[in-house]
């Protein structure tokens, strides 16, 4: 409060139980204006206004209104998790933004700030060790975000950031849920203050503990036999085998052309494509292979073609082997589909999009801070064909999907967007962000890793690929194909 009371002007209402009467305190700039007795509810009331007046120059690196609402309404987020016994109420611009009426108990607490879809998918943790007690709340693996800032640590009641922790939260879901996805967590932990020290950062965001190694498998031990028992949602379970793939070789082994079975999967919509990659080339006009995407050994590439390259098959379910003159190229399934997806995002929020009612408009869950992000975005999500709405405080409304994606889960799909709209590490432009909820959408409705694909689904995927513009990375940045050059394989093999 010192540090805000010296860039704003602050007035502040507080009264006891006991008291009869509140006092009233108004500070400008740091300096205490008046203080005097004042009729007010029991509880404490602060009003702030002109923030950085006495200081314009700091005004010029506020972000948006938007982003700056959000960000304040995660530090209250964070406050009302960690106190249950305290009610909140912010209001902005007239309207209420966030409210946590006074709970019991933490878990209370915790379903009216995390939301529906954690309280629905959470396990409950508690574990102790020697001085150290671990409580709290975990998602089931079926509920995952894509970054992990949904992850909340308390130390003593403190809102921390933690690499060693979260890693330790994140090591207890290794092999569970699919890579580069993360759980949401609530955890708290208590320990004598002699064992932890807070002001190793002047945010006091970090600490320090006396016995790291310690809290680090206690944290991970327990998450980790906590997630034994959960029952998996097959439906998004992405490690689940189907039934196709049990009867088939092991995930980790290649699999040839002839261990592909001869109907479509239907997951590139191809009901009327008939023909099969074949055991001869994959017959395509132009004169570069795929395996001369790469110049030499990783050389720049403009495009990717499959014209005179055989296909191989499928390896550890995810990368596609194609065989050229020069060598051979591996695809990246989920890489290639991410970015087909994204170009016809791309040229359809240039035209009028088209939409795909669904049969039930969805409500999903989110915390006020990224509703407050949301705001900003809802006339562009209409222009690329989703039909969303700010539903309440706490909640959009999902009303139809833009027609171009495969079958998607709305669900999953706003909590991504709001994670990419959410991140803090850069300040993007508008048209990034814009960007961002484009590679959102292309991520989540694109051909996953670990999921085995027809020949005509490849056949389809390579004939896309090729008519994508650009087509050499992933919206992430990462490569679509790697080549490994003829004269490089026979290097290795000691041949040159």
């Amino acid at each position: 409060m010192p540090s805000i009371a010296s860039i704003a002007q602050v007035e502040l209402l507080t009264r006891r139980n006991d008291d009869l009467v509140g006092t009233k305190a108004i500070l400008a700039a740091g300096l205490i204006q008046e203080i005097v007795p004042a009729g007010c509810p029991v509880g404490t009331q602060i009003h702030i206004t002109e923030i950085f007046a006495n200081v314009p120059a700091r005004r010029k690196f506020l972000k948006t209104e938007a982003t700056e609402q959000s960000l304040c309404l995660d530090t209250i987020t964070r406050l009302a998790l960690a106190h249950p016994e305290i009610r909140f109420k912010v209001n902005v611009n007239g309207r209420e933004a966030f409210t946590a009426p006074q709970s019991r108990d933490v878990s209370e607490r915790i379903a009216m700030v995390m939301g529906e879809d954690f309280s629905s998918h959470r396990i409950s943790i508690n574990a102790q060790h020697e001085n150290v007690s671990l409580t709290g709340f975990i998602s089931r693996p079926e509920l995952t975000k894509s970054n992990s800032k949904s992850i909340y640590l308390f130390v003593n009641k403190r809102f921390i950031r933690d690499t060693s922790l979260t890693h330790a939260v994140l090591s207890a879901y290794r092999q569970i849920i699919e890579p580069r996805r993360y759980p949401a967590a609530v955890l708290f932990l208590e320990l004598p203050a002699e064992d932890v020290d807070v002001n190793v950062h002047p945010a006091k965001m970090e600490v320090r503990f006396k016995d790291s190694r310690g809290i680090y498998d206690l944290v991970s031990k327990t998450i980790a036999q906590s997630l034994t028992g959960a029952e998996l949602a097959r439906s998004n379970f992405v490690y689940r085998l189907s039934p196709r793939e049990k009867t088939t070789t092991s995930p980790g082994f290649w699999r040839p052309k002839e261990s592909f079975p001869a109907e479509s999967a239907g997951l590139f919509s191809l009901q009327n494509i008939q023909r099969a990659i074949s055991d001869d080339l994959l017959t395509r006009s132009g004169n570069q292979s795929v395996a001369d995407i790469v110049s030499d050994a990783y050389g720049p590439a403009k495009k990717i073609t499959f014209s005179n390259s055989k296909y191989i098959g499928q390896f550890s379910n995810t990368y596609l082997i194609f065989a050229g003159e020069n060598g051979l190229v591996l695809i990246d399934q989920h890489a290639a589909h991410e970015r087909i997806i994204l170009e016809r995002l791309k040229k359809t929020a240039a035209q009028k999009a088209i939409s795909q009612p669904l049969l039930l408009p969805e409500v999903v869950s989110l915390s006020p801070g990224q509703i407050a992000l949301f705001a900003g975005y809802i006339d562009f999500m209409q222009e690329i064909g989703m039909d969303v709405e700010i539903f309440g405080r706490d909640a959009l409304i999902v009303k139809a999907l833009p027609a171009i994606l495969p079958q998607i889960q709305p669900r999953e799909l706003i909590s991504d967007i709001a994670d990419q709209l959410g991140d803090q590490n850069q300040m993007p432009s508008l048209q990034e962000k814009k960007e961002k909820i484009l590679a959102a959408l292309a991520c989540r409705s694109a051909i996953k890793a670990n999921h085995v694909l027809s020949s005509e689904e490849v056949a389809a995927l390579c004939r896309d690929l090729e008519e994508t513009p650009y087509n050499l990375t992933c919206p992430h940045g990462r490569p679509i194909s790697i080549s490994f050059p003829l004269s490089e394989i026979e290097r290795l093999f000691k041949r040159k």
